[in-house]
């Protein structure tokens, strides 16, 4: 293979952009391999009877195609995704059939195309999907026409965003074979049987041509890039039987292969085994398969792929079918003694750049610094320790002043079903569980019930919102942003109010959360500080808030005397609900974050502005679904996607606007209330008919006749002609 650091690298958009030269590939039984340049010029005749050489269409070395996902309205290939040139050397026998080698860099879905012509032609060309389905399946498809297909899905992950891997297709005999590798016919992924059209298709419309594309088309889908692509026909070493295919592999996995650190791409290597990495979940699903496949020959029924839900927590086989982006790796300790003294250096040096900067450190100034010179002083310039943790981002943040803790006991009976507290691990960071009793008090072990080994994954922050209404707003997006400076790779949902975040190595998550939460006392206060409830503030409480107090205003000043003691009761049983022992959540290890979770944008889950508030712990092996949930609770009270939600929106009972219409009221001019249902419906039916047409039509307030606007509209006219006779 061409040695492409030597070579200034250049790259394009698409295949047709892209040029095309000769050259010759070296066959040997462990790789293909391009031969030198200088050897590449000097084909002749006689190369086509060498057994170990054979002649290629090669993309110029140094060139990378950068290829963005297909369009499903133009159905997916057009011509920009082949070229002319891009095709069986001149004089092959296309007959033998064709052989693509190439290289990509892609999270999933490598399209390629084998057609007869430089476009995708319907019923014609073949097309091998790498990594389909989120990175989980191999497709080989021929469509037929737009509604039928002959195609197979072999399941395999052989694709990475981080590290290029050889692949290679192989068309020859009507069979066409898909697999990974410098060498063809080995690692095989499957193949396509397609000989009965092989055998009825006309010389002309033999394969020829070869397209690249991308047939990612999910919300998520990113470019990829290919290089070092060659064109071949088979050779003619192998004779007429062509080119020897191994055993199809039970599935292939680059995870396990040397194109890739399996540690790094399974996304979970620094949890030291605590979350399963993508290479071993892939391993267990492989063994359920082969066991489903043997039981459905032993019992001669049909052999159906089950999904990977089928044998995996559901969470987990969610996350492998998401195939998530990789965050960034810190791969350094900054809580550790050393790293906090380069910190410490770091910000006396940026402290006194600073002061220089705005003329503090000058002969005449030294008397200012004395205080922030000193180690723990409190000068202007010193820049308090945040944890050990030395970014900018977060430094800006501090700026801020963060949440009350007291804020973390809002509410918490409200969520308190919805949350998942974590066992008491002590000293050892783990517990193994014993055998269940029966529960009878008779001290039976239940032989069912395995002991159960749980311990604390660093590589995960568990999330749960105290705010039920705003944070049903909240997605994925949105706390990907919030943790957006520590390379969050994936949010695994657990709920209505839960998730975990999860992180490449448990460095980035441990700086993650001690620079977004805040320690909690333990134990707890014995009452929250309601001066330090999040309450509207009187610039950002909107129209229905203020038409609420307007209305619980009204009816307060309005209000029958005598329903005062049930409103009376009420605060008694409130006040009784507050002096109710406070959980301990730091005892528990739950922090409080130090700023609300925020909705970055509208969608129609909510309105961007939403804001909510969390707690966060770290993760243990509990925090997972094993099943899918069927049932989902019902909206909380003031929950509307419509408008944009704030901590104080969970309102309690006492400020529910249940029964709205009910309560509202109307005031008359004479200072009345005119109400509903409380007898004075037929008041108006009581008085005198012959009276009320006496006083002409009337509106709803006094004042108001046709006679008394009558007798204004003369007394104005008689004022304007009076003013008009004193004109001169």
């Amino acid at each position: 293979m061409l040695a492409s650091s030597r070579i200034r690298e250049v790259e394009h958009r698409s295949a047709s952009a892209c040029t095309y030269e000769s050259s010759t590939v070296s066959i040997t039984p462990d790789a293909w391999t391009i031969k030198s340049p200088d050897d590449a010029d000097d084909i002749t005749a006689d190369d086509d009877d060498d057994a170990t050489t054979t002649k290629c269409s090669l993309l110029s070395p140094g060139t990378t195609i950068r290829v963005a996902p297909m369009e499903r309205a133009t159905s997916g290939w057009s011509t920009e995704h082949f070229h002319q040139n891009l095709k069986l050397p001149d004089g092959s026998n296309v007959g033998r059939g064709i052989i693509v080698q190439f290289e990509a860099m892609a999270r999933e879905c490598v399209a390629i195309a084998l057609s007869p012509y430089h476009q995708y032609e319907l019923g014609k060309t073949y097309v091998v999907h790498f990594g389909a389905n989120g990175n989980l399946q191999t497709v080989i498809r021929r469509h037929v026409n737009y509604n039928e297909a002959v195609d197979l899905t072999f399941p395999s992950r052989v694709c990475s965003e981080n590290h290029w891997i050889p692949y290679w297709v192989c068309l020859q005999n009507g069979k066409l074979s898909a697999g990974v590798g410098k060498c063809v016919g080995k690692d095989v992924i499957g193949t396509l049987d397609d000989s009965m059209y092989n055998m009825l298709r006309s010389g002309v419309d033999a394969v020829r041509y070869v397209g690249i594309g991308n047939s990612a088309l999910n919300r998520n889908a990113r470019d990829l890039r290919v290089r070092n692509v060659r064109v071949m026909s088979i050779p003619a070493q192998f004779g007429l039987d062509g080119v020897p295919m191994e055993a199809q592999s039970a599935f292939v996995n680059i995870l396990d292969m040397q194109y890739t650190n399996s540690a790094g791409a399974g996304g979970s290597e620094s949890g030291g085994g605590l979350v399963p990495t993508d290479a071993e979940l892939l391993a267990e699903y492989e063994k359920e398969r082969a066991k489903a496949k043997a039981r459905a020959q032993k019992f001669g029924i049909e052999y159906k792929e089950p999904a990977p839900d089928a044998f995996l927590k559901w969470s987990e086989a969610r996350r492998l079918r998401a195939n998530p982006e990789r965050g960034f790796i810190t791969g350094i300790d900054t809580f550790s003694a050393e790293e906090k003294a380069k910190a410490d250096a770091r910000k006396e040096r940026f402290a006194k750049e600073e002061r220089k900067r705005k003329g503090m450190d000058d002969d005449g100034g030294d008397n200012q610094n004395d205080g922030s010179d000193n180690e723990g002083g409190d000068g202007d310039g010193a820049m308090e320790d945040d944890d050990g943790v030395d970014d900018v981002a977060e430094w800006e943040k501090t700026k801020k002043d963060p949440l009350p803790i007291e804020q973390a006991w809002e509410n918490w009976k409200l969520v308190s079903k919805f949350r998942a507290d974590p066992p008491d691990f002590g000293d050892k960071g783990e517990i193994v569980l014993s055998l269940a009793s029966n529960g009878d008090g008779s001290g039976m072990e239940t032989a069912e019930f395995i002991p159960k080994k749980i311990v604390i994954v660093p590589t995960k922050i568990h999330i749960f919102s105290i705010d039920w209404a705003p944070f049903k707003q909240i997605r994925t997006d949105d706390l990907l942003s919030y943790f957006r400076d520590y390379g969050p790779s994936y949010v695994e949902w657990l709920g209505e109010l839960s998730c975990n975040i999860l992180f490449e190595d448990k460095h980035s998550a441990a700086r993650a959360f001690h620079a977004l939460s805040q320690e909690l006392p333990s134990p707890p206060p014995d009452s929250v500080d309601m001066t330090k409830r999040w309450e509207p503030p009187s610039g950002q409480k909107n129209d229905e808030d203020m038409n609420d107090e307007n209305e619980t205003n009204e009816v307060d000043d309005n209000a029958d005397p005598s329903a005062q003691p049930a409103d009376g009761k009420k605060m008694e049983s409130d006040e009784e609900d507050e002096q109710e022992p406070l959980p301990d959540f730091g005892g528990m290890g739950w922090r409080f974050c130090k700023w609300t979770v925020r909705k970055v944008s509208n969608d129609r889950y909510g309105r961007r502005g939403t804001r909510a508030r969390v707690l966060m712990r770290l993760a243990t092996s509990l925090d997972v679904l094993d099943d899918r949930p069927t049932e989902w609770p019902k909206p909380p009270p003031g929950f509307t996607t419509k408008r944009v939600l704030m901590p104080w929106h969970d309102f309690s009972g006492k400020r529910r606007r249940e029964g709205k219409r009910d309560t509202k009221r109307r005031r008359r001019s004479d200072g009345k209330r005119r109400g509903r249902g409380n007898g004075n419906k037929s008041n108006n039916s009581e008085q005198d008919l012959d009276t009320r047409l006496a006083q002409g039509l009337s509106s709803g307030r006094a004042g108001f006749s046709v006679e008394e606007i009558e007798a204004e509209r003369n007394a104005k006219n008689a004022e304007v002609l009076y003013d008009n006779m004193q004109l001169p």
